[in-house]
């Protein structure tokens, strides 16, 4: 492979996920409605976003002939992965959603299911009712809100946490709102991180082409 086509490959492979990743949250930012995902689902969709930092020192390893070193790199990158990975049902991501938004929804669906609602601080809620602990933090950056769930009582959180989320899933389909700023301004950052590695690869077509059938042909 030429150093030319290697470039071009790892500028899509550098930029390639972290476009897709803002295009989507501009995309969602730009909804009528916000969008809910679990939090185990958002980690996930997050951790792509970091595949070009974790490929780029394995394939230098690799070109060093450093099996042994590529084999405890990917290990522990998967223990990293599983043990920062969120538990079924201990939390949700909304986009699309500021704090206040967030908080009143909330509040919206405890009286949907009747629940008290016992409050130390604004955004940390304690339901003895239900035996949940509820908290809510935000990253305006992103225009999103989390939403985690906890309780003393596991074998009973998972059914009530799934409750509450379905009264919320509830309040957040009856929303509508404009687009917003932040969705249009994410669209525009990833459609031009998503540019730089389209335009050297629509530049340099033939010389992938010919790399593919070298490689197809091997």
């Amino acid at each position: 492979m030429t150093d030319q086509a290697a470039f071009v490959f790892k500028t899509i492979l550098a930029l390639g996920p972290l476009a897709v990743y803002f295009l989507g949250l501009g995309l969602v930012n730009s909804q009528a409605r916000p969008c809910i995902l679990s939090a185990r689902a958002d980690f996930c969709i997050l951790a792509t976003v970091f595949v070009p930092l974790i490929a780029a020192p394995v394939v230098l390893l690799l070109e060093h002939d450093q099996v042994g070193l590529v084999s405890v790199a990917i290990i522990g990158v998967a223990g990293l992965f599983f043990t920062l990975l969120p538990r079924p049902g201990s939390g949700w991501v909304v986009y699309n959603c500021s704090p206040a938004q967030g908080r009143r929804l909330l509040y919206q669906a405890y009286r949907r299911l009747g629940w008290r609602v016992e409050s130390a601080e604004p955004d940390r809620h304690r339901i003895p009712g239900a035996g949940l602990s509820v908290s809510l933090s935000a990253l305006p950056l992103l225009r999103s809100v989390t939403l985690s769930v906890e309780s003393a009582d596991r074998r009973d959180s998972a059914a009530k946490s799934h409750e509450l989320v379905a009264a919320f899933r509830d309040e957040l389909a009856e929303e509508a709102m404009l687009p917003s700023a932040t969705g249009v301004s994410l669209v525009v950052i990833g459609a031009a991180l998503l540019g730089v590695p389209m335009w050297y690869l629509f530049h340099n077509m033939q010389l992938i082409v010919d790399v593919v059938r070298r490689i197809l042909t091997a």
